[in-house]
């Protein structure tokens, strides 16, 4: 019973491998495709410059963790075009962070060794 076993399992090996060497015209055809690069490189924006961002503490509320979510726009020298709150925490805090994100800098996003424009989500965590 063994045998027969190993012997299915062998026989089904071995018409796996005899499709895979058959030729394919479309799939050859796909791998010369493929074979050219897709990037030189990504690299993400990076943050050289920040503000100090000051609140007083009596102004952050404690009981919830105080963070504020942005959706920041970076033209291709690494500035902020547009900062958009998506987390608000207060009216009067979110005004005082993103004032502060919009005098960030970044070392801009690169592909392709081009400097791009990119969309990110930022999250700014107030401390007290």
């Amino acid at each position: 019973m063994h045998r027969i076993f190993v012997a299915t399992l062998l026989s089904s090996f071995a018409l796996t491998a005899a499709a895979a060497t058959t030729p394919n015209p479309a799939h050859d055809a796909l791998a010369v495709d493929s074979a050219r690069p897709v990037s030189t490189g990504v690299t993400g924006p990076q943050i050289y410059y920040s503000t100090r961002i000051d609140i007083p503490a009596d102004e952050i509320p404690a009981s919830m963790p105080a963070k504020v979510g942005l959706k920041v726009s970076l033209d291709a020298t690494g500035s902020p075009t547009a900062v958009q709150v998506t987390q608000p925490l207060t009216n009067a805090i979110d005004a005082r962070v993103v004032d502060a994100v919009r005098q960030f800098r970044w070392r801009p996003a690169v592909l392709d060794n081009q400097t791009i424009p990119v969309d990110m989500n930022l999250t700014v965590q107030l401390q007290q």
